[in-house]
């Protein structure tokens, strides 16, 4: 099968390019593996020496007071870590110590519960604890978990943390597995065919219904059942011919929110400056739009992310086609948790804030963005929706653009 074009919060898997850290104690030596296809399967391998390196660049603010939450990159096939402490600054996580086991570390993770980070290494999931102190992550006990996909084009959880899903790209299929809420270990619940090209999944907000997307391009949204166990039932009508990359869920369960990417990211397609609202039938799961919905954005959406709260949604690009290539500013709305409808927010677009992606923390406090070879946080009024940037970006963490981001608990 021909390889499809992804976008969303997670890509097609790439090897992180190992840059900087050359010939310092604890970093990774060797050649990362190479990219191919719609796999991007790492084939090359590092090796690690002992001792601990920091996966950022040197020179960067820190945050010394009690945490508030951190976010997780990858770097030289390496973890590292960011923290936003309680005071309010932002910075390296002092101390951090890349897990072992995160050796050829590829830039795809999840967080599930604030308490578990789940990331793609090679072709099995190494899960860790999280501290919620200080960070720290610890291998679950079985870690890494093989995968019965061999493609992975993405990662997501459901919002109580119960399951784990993993879109199996050109494998055309899902896979879930269970977690165990004592340890964060995982156990497979089974593999479930997709109509074609699996690039992004998303559960309504109340894990009811999982649906995926074929990424940019995809004609259908494959939407399944999800029974108790994690078990996964085709509903009627699946898949259904909508055409969207990337799916996001609000809280209630009510609404879907997504874009296309058209234009967007990889410059394919006829650019599409809106984004899409769907209202999910309670009982069936099924999909419509809402009145009015496309609604317009200023710029081309390539990603959005929405609120806990489940009332403020923003989108990002970082578009390569077009009247204005190049990265613009972070777009800002209210979603009317009644009718679906979106209003731009005061302010929006947030001028001096670009990034591909965004990344909410749990309580809503902080969006964290992984703009080219730094990470920046701006902290959030949760009634206006106004961002405010939180000191300085920390730099020289790589050029990869997720981020699993945790409360401290």
């Amino acid at each position: 099968m021909a390889a499809k074009i992804l976008l969303g919060a997670a890509s097609l898997i790439l090897a992180i390019g190992m840059s900087g850290c050359s010939g310092t104690k604890g970093c990774p030596t060797g050649i990362p593996g190479s990219a191919g296809g719609s796999s991007s399967g790492a084939s090359g391998g590092a090796t690690q020496s002992t001792g601990a390196c920091s996966a950022g660049g040197g020179g960067n603010p820190t945050a010394t007071g009690t945490p508030a939450a951190f976010a997780y990159y990858v770097n030289q096939l390496m973890i590292g870590a960011t923290v936003v402490d309680t005071s309010g600054n932002f910075g390296q996580l002092l101390g951090f110590a890349n897990p072992p086991s995160s050796l050829q570390a590829l830039d795809t993770m999840v967080v599930a519960q604030t308490k578990w980070l789940y990331e793609l290494v090679g072709s099995t999931l190494a899960g860790y604890s999280i501290n919620g102190g200080t960070g720290a992550l610890t291998a679950i006990p079985g870690s890494p978990f093989p995968l019965s996909t061999t493609e992975v084009a993405s990662l997501s959880t459901d919002s109580a943390g119960k399951f784990l899903f993993v879109c199996g790209a050109n494998n055309d299929e899902v896979q879930v597995l269970s977690i165990n809420q004592t340890s964060g270990a995982l156990a497979p619940v089974g593999t479930f065919a997709t109509a074609g090209f699996a690039a992004q999944a998303t559960t309504d907000g109340l894990g009811k219904y999982l649906y995926v997307t074929a990424g940019n391009l995809g004609g259908t949204v494959d939407v399944y059942a999800i029974s108790s166990t994690g078990l996964l039932t085709r509903i009627a009508g699946s898949p259904f011919p909508i055409s969207i990359a990337t799916l996001r869920s609000e809280p209630t369960g009510k609404f879907l929110l997504g874009v296309t990417g058209d234009g967007a990211n990889n410059g394919v397609g006829t650019p599409d400056n809106h984004v899409y609202v769907f209202s999910i039938d309670q009982s069936t799961g099924a999909l419509s739009q809402v009145s009015g919905s496309p609604f317009a954005t200023t710029s081309i959406p390539g990603d959005l992310a929405v609120h806990p709260n489940g009332t403020l949604v923003y989108t990002f690009d970082n578009v390569v086609s077009g009247p204005t290539p190049g990265p613009t500013p972070i777009e800002g709305f209210q979603l009317d948790t009644s009718s679906g409808q979106l209003t731009a927010l005061a302010g929006s677009p947030f001028q001096g804030m670009v990034a591909p992606h965004g990344f909410f923390d749990q309580s809503g406090a902080f969006l964290f963005l992984h703009p080219s070879d730094k990470i920046e946080v701006a902290s959030v009024d949760s009634t206006t929706g106004a961002l405010i940037a939180i000191g300085s970006p920390v730099t020289g963490v790589g050029q990869g653009e997720v981020l699993a981001v945790a409360d401290a608990h």
